[in-house]
């Protein structure tokens, strides 16, 4: 389960704190107000391709962090430890930093990380599907 996604200096957000409660969450909004960004957030911490235009203008760096609970989740779990990865309190924190350069670096708890890491842990938490997706 998501517990927190963090945006700082990310396309047009300057900062974005969202903590999301156990049950069904619900983004909406008007056409423009963000939901799209939010996503795309998402999925670059999560280990999509970065480039240097996810920094907002006048920004030197985008951040990206998302929180997640590994309960239910072993294989996860086992995933994290093997690449010595794994948090002392459990769970999982991601956090990605694009550098105006293009130039990104990929954290799992705390840990340097690689962005294909990133990508497979993404795979034991998040399905993401377009409005188109087939």
């Amino acid at each position: 389960m998501l517990h927190s996604l963090g945006i700082r200096d990310f396309v047009i957000v300057d900062r974005l704190d969202l903590e999301f409660r156990p049950g069904f969450t619900v983004l909406t909004g008007e056409t423009g107000a963000g939901k799209s960004i939010m996503v795309d957030a998402l999925a670059v911490v999560l280990g999509e391709r970065a480039e240097a235009g996810l920094v907002r203008e006048g920004s030197e760096r985008a951040e990206i962090s998302a929180e997640f609970s590994t309960d239910g989740l072993p294989a996860l779990s086992a995933y994290l430890a093997d690449s010595d990865l794994a948090s002392d309190e459990g769970g999982c924190l991601l956090r990605r930093v694009i550098e105006v350069t293009g130039r990104s670096r990929a954290y799992v708890n705390g840990r340097p990380a690689t962005v294909q890491q990133l990508k497979e842990i993404g795979e034991f938490l998040v399905d993401i599907h377009g409005q188109h997706a087939h």
